[in-house]
């Protein structure tokens, strides 16, 4: 019997990011998933993340894969700025970089959502257990 961990890591500097920029790349989050408190100087956001991480196993002649359910935290946020689009319901994020003080979080087929941060200090975190899908990114 296998215990699966649930992923917590943090991030303090852009090599950290570039970290959670791979464990991220095409998590899947609707628009109204992702929430700045200014008051706080915090943004949240949860998706569901494909889990890059895990090896990709066969069951029954197919392919499993899994997602999950994480959230990320970044703290020290002096503001966002993105624009809202009405015709794009889910976000599908490509990756996070960093540069100038700006962590930008990178979509397809939408505008990147640019957090200004004084400071680098962001959560990874799976809320819930992996589950297994059949379906597996492809980049081309």
């Amino acid at each position: 019997m296998s215990v699966e961990k649930k992923l917590r890591l943090t991030a303090n500097n852009s090599s950290d990011l570039k970290i959670f920029s791979y464990l991220c790349q095409d998590a899947i989050l609707s628009k109204d998933e992702f929430y700045f408190d200014k008051k706080k100087e915090l943004f949240i956001a949860t998706f569901s993340r494909y889990c890059w991480e895990k090896i990709e196993r066969i069951e029954n002649q197919k392919k499993i894969n899994f997602r999950v359910i994480s959230g990320l935290q970044i703290k020290n946020v002096k503001n966002i700025s993105y624009q809202k689009t009405s015709d794009v319901e889910f976000l599908n994020l490509l990756a996070i970089s960093y540069k100038n003080k700006k962590i930008t979080l990178h979509f397809s087929k939408s505008n990147p959502i640019i957090i200004t941060c004084e400071k680098i200090c962001a959560l990874l975190e799976d809320i819930d257990l992996p589950w297994p899908t059949k379906l597996k990114p492809i980049h081309k």
